[in-house]
């Protein structure tokens, strides 16, 4: 397939993205705004908009990751849309790497933003250094975050229960993933529980600690691995 083909491809869905309202607002609009109205209900000071900036970052890009990418995939394969796609005079892959670079597209706008608010409210400036594990993190989360999405998406794929698991899920990832406060440290329980989560991980990671980007990796190989071991089955039962 030639390169003006995809390019094409690849401009028709990000247009069709841009023209829906919820992926706009819930994108790139809401986590700014939750930015700016919890920095200043807590007061957050340059300090702690170093430590609060890694975990809307993070987030973001888990929020995108879950609800974006598990279900939709999941939809195309329930409906048997995949079937449809095969009759594009483009490759099946080609589309779905379209839309996973419209969903870090729209991500990277809302990181962008954050960062922004971050300089010229909080007055928080991250260095290169920073911004550059901001982006790491956000690679990963985002990888790991689609495969843990579409695991729970096609286990659920007969009685629709996924989309009541994946809000559980974020949830629990948010609170005990240190993404906003230092739950942790009020009790070692949460402490242990919250490595369960791969975001704390890659929190970790992205405030600082390069040491955690091991882990990192490792969660995104096991992810990949249980969605791997979940669609084989599937395609064996059908």
């Amino acid at each position: 397939m030639s390169v003006k083909k995809w390019y094409s491809v690849f401009y028709y869905q990000f247009l069709v993205s841009c023209r829906l309202p919820e992926s706009v607002v819930f994108t790139i609009i809401l986590s700014p705004v939750l930015f700016i109205i919890f920095g200043m209900a807590f007061r957050i000071d340059e300090e702690y908009a170093k430590f609060f900036l890694p975990g809307m970052i993070g987030s973001t890009v888990c929020s995108d990751a879950l609800y974006s990418v598990g279900p939709v995939i999941k939809n195309y394969y329930s409906m048997n849309i995949v079937r449809y796609f095969k009759g594009y005079p483009v490759n099946l892959s080609s589309l779905f790497v379209g839309f996973i670079l419209t969903r870090l597209i729209f991500v990277l706008t809302s990181i962008f933003i954050l960062i922004m608010i971050s300089i010229f409210v909080f007055k928080f400036t991250p260095t290169a250094i920073d911004i550059g594990r901001y982006l790491i993190g956000t690679l990963i989360v985002f990888i790991i975050y689609s495969f843990i999405a579409l695991t729970i998406s096609f286990c659920g794929i007969k009685d629709n229960k996924d989309q009541g698991i994946i809000g559980i899920y974020y949830m629990l990832t948010i609170f005990l993933s240190d993404a906003f406060f230092v739950l942790s440290k009020a009790n070692i329980t949460f402490d242990v529980i919250g490595y369960f989560f791969p975001l704390k991980t890659v929190l970790i990671f992205m405030r600082g600690n390069e040491f955690s980007l091991l882990y990192c990796f490792a969660w995104m190989v096991f992810s990949f691995f249980i969605f791997y071991r979940i669609i084989k089955k599937i395609k064996l039962n059908r």
